[in-house]
């Protein structure tokens, strides 16, 4: 389960580790893919390079929601 996080009396979304993780996962995969002339291959390579992105949330989403169900059964 994903709760507000409390920054200074100031909430939080808790989408924002998911979403910083995303973002740290997305800039040497977009490099990687510019490097080797990947996106050539779409018709719109900014769609393309948001679709990695989108990609790469769920994939740190779903981190966060393994790594918290373990959590949980540990306790």
């Amino acid at each position: 389960m994903l709760y507000e996080i409390d920054l200074g009396g100031v909430l939080l979304p808790p989408l924002l580790p998911v979403l910083l993780l995303a973002l740290l996962l997305f800039w040497p995969v977009n490099r990687l893919i510019g490097r080797v002339d990947g996106y050539r291959w779409f018709w719109h390579p900014a769609l393309a390079g948001l679709c990695v992105f989108l990609v790469l949330c769920a994939v740190a989403l779903a981190l966060f929601m393994f790594g918290s169900a373990l959590l949980w059964q540990g306790s």
